[in-house]
């Protein structure tokens, strides 16, 4: 009997002994640092490769002149066409080279054109006339950051377009109250490829799950004959306008 109470005895002793040694070293272990997460840090990264998406809409307008390489053809009423506003939407890539300069790529629907409207007290004539392209933009940007959430981006490069079709759509009145529409489409006539400058301005806001919007100035400006050589005219299209995005960093 005196052995079993000795031996109980010493086993409640044991793991009271090692209950206090356990208690002794929690207390001795330093404390865990918590590293805190900014609030930028889960936030779309500019240094990394960002997919976007865009739609640009332009006052579009032209310089036309005479083609005196090969007949001498006034411009006449064509020389009172007025801006046109046309839409555009790109599907591109961005990526870092050094620091903050980068470079984007892209696939764009580019749209460039001008409009005319003639009215008389009772009659009138107008139309509308787009050119349309798809585009491959090469650009060189510089991005500044202001904080975690905001930047700006400023680009600029050269884009190759090819051109796809030309469109008129024109409107009239007669004098004897009649109306009537038609629309020209055609791809006869026209250089198969031109190129643009083209430069951009586009402040940042990044969101959540490395998603941001990015929204800015965009200036295209041609810079060879939209039309062949043969043409009574030439013809440079300009556009100055508004683009709005979304990127999504490719993690």
């Amino acid at each position: 009997m005196k052995y079993r109470i000795s031996f109980v005895y010493i086993f409640l002793s044991f793991i009271f002994f090692t209950q206090i040694i356990s208690k002794e070293e929690i207390k001795k272990m330093p404390a865990r640092k918590t590293v805190p997460v900014g609030p930028g840090d889960t936030f779309i990264n500019l240094d990394l490769p960002n997919f976007y998406v865009s739609m640009n809409t332009s006052s579009s307008f032209r310089k036309l002149e005479t083609n005196e390489d090969f007949l001498l053809i006034p411009l006449n009423d064509r020389a009172n066409e007025i801006p046109l506003f046309t839409n555009s939407f790109t599907l591109g890539v961005n990526g870092k080279i050094y620091k903050n300069i980068g470079w984007d790529g892209a696939m764009s629907f580019i749209q460039n054109g001008e409009q005319y409207v003639f009215s008389a007290i009772d009659s009138s004539f107008s139309y509308k006339t787009r050119y349309r392209y798809i585009s491959m933009p090469v650009r060189i940007n510089y991005t500044i950051k202001f904080g975690s959430r905001f930047g700006c981006k400023l680009g600029v490069g050269i884009a190759p377009l090819l051109f796809i079709n030309y469109k008129q759509d024109q409107e009239w009145q007669t004098s004897e109250g009649s109306t009537g529409t038609n629309s020209i489409k055609t791809n006869v006539g026209f250089n198969t490829a031109v190129f643009n400058f083209s430069s951009y301005l586009y402040f940042i806001y990044r969101l959540p799950s490395n998603f941001g919007l990015f929204v800015g100035p965009e200036y295209r400006y041609q810079l060879n004959n939209s039309y062949e050589k043969t043409a009574d005219y030439k013809h440079y299209s300009r556009a100055l306008g508004i683009t709005f995005g979304v990127y999504k960093s490719i993690n």
